[in-house]
């Protein structure tokens, strides 16, 4: 239940919020923190250039198509599963009203296959968070899937992948069935990515582009939208169009963009990534926290910007790997500054067998800190091979 010093702390900490009056508005659904695979995070966000594979996916659509440098087989397969908690932040979605109730958790999986030029790669991506100050208590869950299709043209020595991605958003009663929703609404949209992986070069140069998402047609078979539990329910959810640039570049013992005869590349290496992530406007988007408070908070009224950067080095080849980053997560609200985070993250090697080839199973963990931020990951896969 919502106290009174929480609900005059939205009114007065946001100076466009405003009680809703009718439907004539749609929830901004949008993430400025670092989400992804741990090594991801780990490295402030920054992969689009360097992380390939089923979770290079989540970011670039060309990901699935790019060898590890050790694969010289027709074929080969790939895949992640990671777990993200940030219950323990203040403000989650840094729309300036801090709270007790915490923020969201974060689960993704995926699964790529590549036979010869040719990939195809699907992923997955829940999220569940609190709505801060509703009542009844609300949260809010999201569902964001990518299905693509990536091609390798070895005279360019460039990969680019195409795709869609389908977004379902719903509100559930934390205190009725958990099955339950409020409402639900969804939409789909477009991805493209490329990668440039010069042979025999240490750099390599990605680019990604995301449509927006505007999806409307409220599902709810349990109330009026106008009064649903006590509150209007919003007509749409918009996702923005996204464009991320980004740039890898390795220092190590041999040329990273080369083949290498063994079946792991444990060598001692020091890789340096940097992202730009522009994220477009919203024509009609507000905040999911005031509308828990049955207010309206201009969300998204600008493009925003973020800068990410990361490192990553294989401490102990085979057995440690070390990565620290940091980025500025950018606004979406009017009255609120951006804020700036810290992240790190490490790989461990922990155990060898075989499975259609030599495999090394890996544990890994990260951290992003900022300013009523807090967000940890672990994860338990296949060690990279390179």
């Amino acid at each position: 239940m919502p106290t009174l010093v929480a609900l005059l702390l939205c009114i007065a900490g946001t100076a466009s919020a405003q009680p809703i009056a009718d439907r004539n508005f749609a929830i901004d659904f949008y993430d400025g923190v670092a989400l992804g695979n741990t090594t991801q995070v780990g490295m402030g966000g920054a992969g689009a250039a360097y992380i390939t594979g089923s979770a290079g996916t989540l970011i670039n659509a060309s990901a699935p198509v790019i060898r590890n440098t050790t694969d010289r087989g027709s074929w080969s397969w790939d895949y992640h599963l990671d777990a993200l908690t940030a219950t323990l932040s203040s403000d989650y979605d840094n729309n300036g009203v801090t709270s007790e109730d915490g923020g969201a958790s974060f689960v993704t999986g995926g699964l790529s296959f590549r036979y010869n030029h040719w990939a195809i790669a699907a992923t997955v991506t829940a999220q569940t968070a609190p709505v801060i100050g509703s009542e009844p208590d609300l949260d809010a869950e999201a569902f964001r899937g990518k299905l693509v299709l990536s091609r390798w043209f070895s005279s360019a020595d460039l990969a680019i992948g195409a795709g869609i991605q389908q977004l379902r958003f719903g509100i559930t009663n934390r205190n009725q069935d958990p099955d339950a929703e409020l409402f639900a609404m969804g939409g789909s949209g477009a991805i493209v990515g490329l990668t440039w992986v010069p042979r025999q070069r240490n750099v390599r140069v990605a680019a990604a582009v995301e449509s927006p998402i505007l999806g409307g047609d409220v599902e709810t078979s349990s109330c009026d939208p106008m009064d649903c539990n006590g509150y209007i329910l919003p007509e749409k959810v918009e996702s923005a169009g996204r464009l991320v640039g980004g740039i890898a570049y390795r220092i190590g013992p041999t040329p990273w963009n080369s083949v290498v005869l063994t079946p792991f590349r444990d060598e001692r290496s020091l890789t340096f990534a940097a992202d730009v992530v522009v994220t477009g406007p919203t024509r009609n988007g507000f905040g999911i926290e005031a509308f828990g408070m049955q207010q309206l908070q201009r969300s998204g009224s600008n493009t925003d910007v973020s800068l990410r950067f990361g490192v990553d080095t294989e401490v102990i080849p085979g057995r440690l790997k070390l990565r620290a980053g940091t980025y500025w997560e950018p606004s979406r609200f009017d009255d609120v500054s951006g804020r700036l985070h810290a992240t790190v993250g490490m790989d461990i090697g922990v155990l060898n067998f075989r499975f259609w080839g030599p495999r090394r199973v890996r544990v890994s963990g990260t951290a992003d800190l900022a300013p009523r931020y807090r967000n940890i990951g672990l994860s338990i896969g296949f060690w990279s091979r390179g």
